[in-house]
């Protein structure tokens, strides 16, 4: 796979030179923890999508927190830029460095789960903690806890997908995976350190006491999805769940579009599901091993997949037949939908098909290529049928198979959606590029809301969006980072 990179001109040594930058970032780091060279630099430079790749100027590893505030002051005095990164496995080429400076890579050493507040239900981590980190350590010291756990593979990081506020598969129930944060320590682009929610009361800081981020002003919005461009985090309080002792799941077979938004609208609204998530036909069957997979005439558009919980048997059994009342109630309007036990339903198809319920889990399919893409949103649950119709039909204008992920998220309030493509970086890059802009038409014109938004997609979603909400977007950023040193070039700054 060739991969061009490169750096969008500006001098951003014209106060220091480069060499110097080098000296003084050993003296933070060590020298073990700062590279300039092009092979440490190089997979900093390029992500999995259609993003446009760009070199970094070094790279440096903190360990501690005081690193990083070190190293923001220093980059603050002479106009570097700085791009703070996890694990890289966003899709959306929200840590490609736009120009050069310094990649602050927080995964490799910032991995410490520093306190689980066993009656407040939360813990403390650092970025770099990772949800197979976290599950493993909450079942052995833990066990009546829980968190959620994105399709996201296992080595992802718990604090990057908060910061998105992405999804689990417990959103259906508790929302997107922002709505968990009870509060933040951040560095910010003078190197101070502040902290946002109830830890906020004391001057010294207490692990024990970041249990809400109301109801003083909620400063941690100033960080959510802002893809770094206004402080770098070091620390994140996320709350947990208690884990219930009786579980089931269920997959529901659907024909049609609306028939499956149908089911996504009504079974949110029961309170009663943890989960409710769909992949296209397609999708489903891209885990048995089929490299393009086609749906045939007469099978299925869609599988849902429900899971339902509950702290006695009893508050189980009750759910279900509500979600089965439901479920029966759609079906006689529309009649082409089935609902079957998930486990003998994959005791029959394979054991691959559990990786769609037991998180976290790698969904090796998606990553055979070595493109992958898409455009992710929150949406409107009253628009996912003509979403989902519409799409269908651009995939086959491209010629590409249907791979359609969506979720019922908090109770039904809003929802996910999410078309992907796999491709060959090579031959399929340009066709790749105009089949996501059409998506993303259709779901601005749905009234979608993007999220995880390359540059790409910010600068069309800028083109329409509220020109008073760009305004007040563009002086919080100015008020937040006046040398313009945070992950420039984000949203148009």
């Amino acid at each position: 796979m060739k991969i061009l990179t490169k750096v969008i001109e500006r001098n951003i040594y014209e106060k220091i030179e480069k060499e110097k930058v080098y000296e003084k970032l050993v003296k933070i780091f060590g020298t073990h923890y700062v590279s300039d060279k092009p092979h440490d630099l190089f997979p900093y430079s390029y992500d999995s999508t259609e993003s446009e790749p760009g070199m970094p100027d070094f790279v440096v590893i903190p360990q501690e927190v005081e690193q990083i505030q070190n190293l923001m002051k220093f980059c603050n005095e002479y106009l570097i830029p700085v791009v703070p990164y996890i694990t890289g496995n966003n899709v959306g080429g929200l840590t490609i460095p736009q120009e050069g400076g310094i990649i602050c890579d927080l995964g490799k050493k910032m991995k410490k789960i520093i306190k689980v507040h066993e009656s407040l239900m939360y813990v403390i981590l650092e970025p770099g903690v990772t949800f197979g980190q976290l599950k493993k350590y909450l079942d052995e010291h833990h066990p009546t806890l829980k968190y959620g756990y994105t399709y996201a593979p296992p080595y992802a990081s718990v604090v990057g997908n908060v910061l998105l506020s992405g999804l689990s598969n417990l959103s259906c129930s508790y929302g997107g995976m922002a709505d968990w944060i009870n509060g933040l320590e951040v560095v910010l682009n003078d190197g101070n350190l502040v902290r946002t929610g109830s830890s906020f009361i004391s001057k010294e800081f207490k692990e024990d006491n970041w249990f809400s981020r109301y109801p003083i002003p909620d400063l941690t919005g100033l960080f959510i999805c802002w893809q770094g461009m206004t402080g770098i985090v070091s620390k994140a309080a996320v709350q947990l769940w208690p884990k219930k002792q009786y579980n089931t799941a269920f997959v529901a077979i659907i024909y049609g579009h609306e028939a499956c938004a149908e089911v996504v609208r009504e079974l949110g609204r029961t309170e009663c599901c943890e989960d409710i998530s769909v992949v296209s036909q397609e999708y489903a069957k891209m885990q048995f091993g089929l490299k393009k997979p086609k749906k045939l005439p007469k099978e299925p558009d869609y599988a849902l997949i429900i899971s339902v919980s509950g702290q006695t048997k009893e508050i189980l059994d009750a759910k279900v037949n509500y979600v089965k009342n439901v479920f029966n109630n759609i079906k006689e309007l529309h009649p082409k939908i089935f609902l079957a036990d998930f486990f003998t339903f994959t005791n029959i198809l394979g054991e691959k098909f559990k990786d769609f319920y037991d998180l976290p889990s790698v969904l090796t399919a998606l990553y055979e290529y070595d493109g992958l893409t898409w455009v992710g949103s929150y949406a409107n649950p009253d628009n996912l049928g003509p979403l989902l119709e519409k799409t269908h039909l651009l995939y086959e204008e491209y010629e590409m198979g249907p791979i359609v992920f969506a979720k019922s998220m908090k109770a039904g309030h809003y929802c996910v959606f999410r078309p992907i493509v796999r491709y060959l970086k090579n031959s399929e890059e340009e066709k790749v590029k105009e089949l996501q802009e059409k998506f993303l038409e259709v779901m601005l014109e749905y009234d979608c809301v993007p999220y995880k938004t390359p540059i790409w997609m910010a600068q069309k979603i800028r083109e329409r969006c509220d020109p008073d909400w760009v305004k007040l977007f563009e002086r919080i950023k100015k008020a937040m980072d006046p040398k313009k040193i945070l992950n420039p070039g984000r949203w148009g700054t």
